[in-house]
C-alpha cells in the first residue's frame, strides 16, 4: 500500500457542490456561471430532484436548490429534506423572482443561503469563501501542523533549519513529516537533504486534473530519514509556472496526509509564499545578530501588517546565535518590539560536517548543541506553546537606542 495512501484521501481545498434543478439548461447555465468565479475552487456535480446526486465520493459541502416557478413545491419539499439529514450540507436556494411569500417559504423551509438568478459573481464568490474560509479553519484544528520560513536577509540558514526541523520531527517525536521548497528558483532544500530529485512541483503546476493524495504522492521525494520533500523545478524558468492555487492546494492535502509541513519560503515574497502564510499555523521570521537583519525585519513587519493577513502572526527566531556577539539578543529584541520565540546556535563546522558525508545532521552531530536546539524547538511546537508579544515603539530611536554607532 502506498504510504500517502494509507490515510483516507482528504479536502483538497475545492468544496464538493450539489446543483439540483428540474431544468437541464438552467443547471448547464449556472454551472457555467459558478465555474467562472475561479475562487474558491469547486468540484460541482449535477441532479434531477428525483435523483441523489451522489458519486461516491465525500459528503457534499454545498447543495443547491434551483426554484424556477414550475416545480417550486418539489423544491422546497426538498429543501426541507436536505436540511433534515445529519451532517447536513450548506443549503443554497437559487431564484428566479423575488417574490416576498417565496423567499419567506424558502428560509423556512431550512435554507442557509438565498441567490438570484442570473447569479451575481460577487454574491455568490462571498458565500462560497465563507464556506470555505469556516472549513478550512475547521481542518486546521483536525490537521496536521504547517510551519513556514522566511527571510529577506540571505546567509540566515532558512534552508538548514526547514530541513533540520523536519529532520527533528521525524527523528525525536517520529512524526510523519513533509518539507516544500518555495524558494523556486534556488531549488537548496534538495541540496541540504542530499536528494536529486526525479519529480518536483511542476507535476502538480503542468497537472489540468484536482489535487489528490496519488497525485501528489507522485512529485514527492523520500529522504532515508522518513521525511518526504515537495522539491521546486528543475529548471529555473519553470518557477514561473507555479501558482499560488497549485501552492495553496497541495499545502491544504498535505496537511492532511502528514503531522507536520515545514515550507521553506526563501527570501524573495511573493503570491506563492503568501498562499503559504495563509494556511500556516506557525509563521517563522529568521534573523542573525546584524543592523541589516533588523532593519530587513522591521520592513517585513510592515509588509507583514500591510497584506492584512488574519488568524497567524510572524515569530522571530535568532539564527546562528553567538552567546559573545557585540549585538546581544536583548539589543535586538528592544530594536523589533517584539520577543525572540527561540535561539539556533551558530556551529558551521557539525553543518559542514554533514555536508562532506552527505548525511544529516543527527548522524553526525546528534547530541550537539545544534542539534539539541532544533530538537527543543520541535517539541515546543508539537506543544502548542505561544509567545506573547511585547509592546512597539519607535523604529528608528531603538535602532539607536540598541545599537549606537556599533556595525
Amino acid at each position: 500500500m502506498s504510504v500517502l495512501g494509507a490515510k483516507n484521501d482528504a479536502k483538497h481545498g475545492a468544496l464538493r457542490v450539489l446543483l439540483i434543478g428540474e431544468i437541464e439548461e438552467r443547471r448547464t447555465e449556472v454551472r457555467l456561471a459558478l465555474a467562472a468565479l475561479g475562487d474558491p475552487p469547486l468540484d460541482i456535480s449535477e441532479s434531477a430532484p428525483s435523483g441523489n446526486g451522489s458519486n461516491g465520493g465525500p459528503p457534499f459541502d454545498v447543495v443547491m436548490i434551483l426554484f424556477d416557478g414550475a416545480s417550486e413545491e418539489v423544491a422546497l419539499n426538498l429543501m426541507q429534506a436536505q436540511s433534515e439529514t445529519p451532517n447536513r450540507p450548506v443549503l443554497f436556494a437559487l431564484a428566479q423572482e423575488r417574490s416576498p411569500v417565496l423567499m419567506r417559504r424558502i428560509l423556512r423551509a431550512g435554507a442557509d443561503e438565498l441567490l438570484f438568478l442570473p447569479l451575481d459573481p460577487g454574491d455568490a464568490t462571498r458565500a462560497l469563501l465563507k464556506i470555505s474560509e469556516t472549513r478550512r479553519r475547521a481542518e486546521r484544528e483536525t490537521g496536521g501542523v504547517i510551519i513556514s520560513m522566511v527571510s529577506t536577509v540571505g546567509g540566515v540558514g532558512v534552508t538548514s533549519l526547514v530541513a533540520n526541523l523536519a529532520l527533528a520531527f521525524r527523528y525525536t517525536l517520529n512524526k510523519r513529516v513533509a518539507t516544500v521548497d518555495l524558494d523556486l528558483q534556488t531549488g537548496g532544500l534538495a541540496v541540504f537533504l542530499n536528494l536529486e530529485p526525479e519529480r518536483t512541483i511542476m507535476q502538480l503546476a503542468e497537472s489540468d486534473r484536482r489535487l489528490d493524495s496519488i497525485q501528489l504522492e507522485s512529485a514527492l521525494t523520500k529522504h532515508p530519514s522518513g521525511v518526504y520533500l515537495l522539491a521546486a523545478p528543475k529548471r529555473i524558468e519553470d518557477s514561473e509556472l507555479v501558482s499560488d492555487r497549485t501552492v495553496g492546494a497541495a499545502l491544504e492535502l498535505m496537511r492532511q496526509l502528514f503531522d507536520f509541513v515545514v515550507v521553506d519560503c526563501g527570501g524573495y515574497i511573493d503570491e506563492n509564499a503568501v498562499a503559504a502564510w495563509e494556511r500556516s499555523d506557525h509563521l517563522f521570521y529568521l534573523l542573525d545578530q546584524s543592523i541589516a537583519a533588523a532593519r530587513c525585519a522591521w520592513r517585513f513587519i510592515d509588509l507583514f501588517a500591510r497584506l492584512g493577513l488574519s488568524g497567524i502572526e510572524p515569530n522571530f527566531l535568532l539564527s546562528r546565535y553567538q552567546p559573545h556577539h557585540p549585538i546581544s539578543e536583548e539589543q535586538i529584541t528592544h530594536t523589533l518590539a517584539r520577543p525572540i520565540f527561540a535561539k539556533i546556535p551558530r556551529d558551521e563546522k557539525v553543518l559542514e560536517r554533514a555536508q562532506l558525508r552527505a548525511t544529516d545532521l543527527w548522524q553526525v552531530g546528534q547530541g550537539s548543541v545544534l542539534a539539541r536546539s532544533i530538537e527543543d524547538l520541535g517539541r515546543r511546537l508539537a506543544s502548542g506553546n505561544e509567545v506573547t508579544e511585547e509592546s512597539a515603539g519607535g523604529l528608528m530611536s531603538r535602532l539607536i537606542s540598541a545599537f549606537g554607532g556599533r556595525s
